[in-house]
């Protein structure tokens, strides 16, 4: 159980860190490339398929990172109280994936018709603050988690 243990604490940090650099960008990238993403629609850019890979890479995160959470081992071999707000946070963040496709279509639907877009914008901005501050709390928990090992001489 150990091994199992070991290799899903390192895909859980591999997968952190590159889920938390996707989530800057794709933040950034929708904002600099938006004319680029919702009005040249004719193929995808290299910049819609850096954003395409980072969506896919948080879902993946949010899902191996709850896995992560539920089997970690604690002294006590049960699960610690204060994982259940982190675990209610990361299926916040499952289900706010389709809410954050949906305002991207919303926003490209009403950007081309030449509507006021700026709430989508903030409920956007809002669902991947949110992706972006849950990445961060498990990159904690992860910095934790191996420096507890560390102390005990686990690693």
């Amino acid at each position: 159980m150990k091994k199992h243990t070991g290799f899903l604490y390192r895909s859980t940090y591999i997968l952190a860190i590159f889920s938390t650099g996707f989530s800057v960008y794709n933040m950034l990238a929708t904002m600099i490339y938006k004319n680029q993403i919702f009005i040249e629609r004719d193929m995808f850019s290299s910049v819609e398929i850096l954003i395409l890979i980072g969506f896919g890479l948080i879902l993946v995160f949010d899902i191996v990172s709850i896995l992560w959470i539920l089997l970690r081992k604690h002294p006590s071999r049960n699960i610690v109280i204060s994982d259940i707000p982190t675990m209610v946070f990361g299926t916040l963040c499952l289900v706010s994936l389709p809410g954050e496709k949906v305002m991207v279509d919303e926003i490209g639907r009403e950007y081309l018709l030449g509507w006021e877009v700026l709430g989508e914008w903030i409920i956007l901005y809002i669902f991947l603050t949110i992706q972006l501050t849950y990445n961060l709390v498990i990159l904690l928990q992860l910095f934790r988690a191996c420096n507890a090992q560390y102390g005990e001489g686990k690693i």
